[in-house]
């Protein structure tokens, strides 16, 4: 017997459950959720970020760990998620951010590039990349 139509199409189940880690994702970068944040990177993370540094999946969790960025505003909007190969899900959007960085207030508007990949234990975040758009 069938279990509906998105446990029938792969596509649309790795998309769907990748919508819902990305909105996982938000919840947990906002909350600066540490432990969410860790179960939804990759070990093997490779994030640019805006500024073209390359950062770890341990760069990016200490960032949060010792408050050396916390976000005060974060929304993200205008998706286009496509499946890759099964398992693998590219994510675009765009972030709408505000915060401290350093100790100093920003607001930045950005857009994201996530490459999701489907491990044993969940959706995690394999690849990110970001920059700035107007």
């Amino acid at each position: 017997m069938s279990g509906g139509a998105v446990q029938d199409d792969p596509t649309e189940a790795d998309l769907h459950g990748v919508a819902a880690a990305e909105q996982r994702l938000c919840d947990a970068a906002l909350a600066g959720d540490v432990a969410a944040l860790d179960a939804l990177l990759a070990d093997d993370l490779v994030f640019v970020n805006q500024f073209g540094h390359v950062l770890s999946k341990e760069d990016d969790l200490d960032l949060h760990r010792i408050g050396a960025f916390r976000l005060e505003r974060l929304a993200f909007s205008d998706y286009r998620l496509s499946r890759l190969a099964p398992g693998l899900v590219l994510a675009v959007l765009r972030a709408d951010a505000a915060g401290t960085a350093g100790g100093a207030p920003f607001e930045a508007t950005l857009r994201f590039t996530r490459v999701w990949r489907r491990e044993p234990d969940g959706w995690r975040v394999a690849s990110i990349h970001s920059s700035p758009i107007a």
